[in-house]
């Protein structure tokens, strides 16, 4: 039973918590439209709650980008290199990762060293009154999700390493949708 929580989990947590930022985003931007045209009377924090909105949107899609690796890279000096010598390839794309990894971890103390400077001002949002570290907590949330995700890379990238070191690897493909 744990591991298919864990397993549903791992295969749909960005989905779930990017879904719900984007229709809050979506709800919102829908409603500041019809309070505008139709009734004349936009309320100010619908607009700025659904910049919130969006903000969150980015920082959890960012983890979703990473797991099916849809995120931007050059893969062009890689696969040269993966035609020649495949170990050099793989070993490559390990540094890659960890660098990656160790980027992510220095930025997500960053961020929580940001979010614990909103608590102790505890400043506010002008036009919702929502205090702003609620807002700001979405980059370490972000930022944890997207180092999970390059830390489940990198392991693969190891173990591919240690039982395929010499097969040869397919060059990276172009997304076509």
């Amino acid at each position: 039973m744990l591991k298919w929580i864990y397993s549903h989990f791992d295969d749909h947590i960005e989905t779930y918590l990017a879904t719900v930022a984007l229709v809050v985003f979506a709800s919102l931007v829908i409603f500041q439209v019809v309070m505008r045209y139709v009734f004349n009377s936009p309320p100010a924090w619908s607009e700025e709650l659904a910049r919130y909105a969006l903000v969150w949107f980015v920082y959890l899609s960012g983890s979703y980008a990473i797991k099916y690796q849809r995120h931007v890279r050059f893969g062009v000096v890689v696969d040269l290199i993966g035609k020649k010598v495949p170990l050099a390839q793989r070993i490559v794309q390990l540094v890659i990762l960890i660098i990656w990894l160790a980027f992510l971890v220095y930025m997500f103390f960053l961020s929580i060293e940001m979010v614990r400077r909103q608590v102790i001002t505890g400043q506010l949002s002008p036009g919702s009154q929502i205090p702003m570290y609620l807002v700001y907590v979405g980059l370490p949330l972000g930022l944890s999700l997207m180092s999970f995700r390059v830390l489940q890379h990198t392991l693969r990238s190891l173990v591919d390493i240690i039982r395929n070191p010499f097969a040869p690897i397919p060059p990276s493909q172009p997304e076509g949708d």
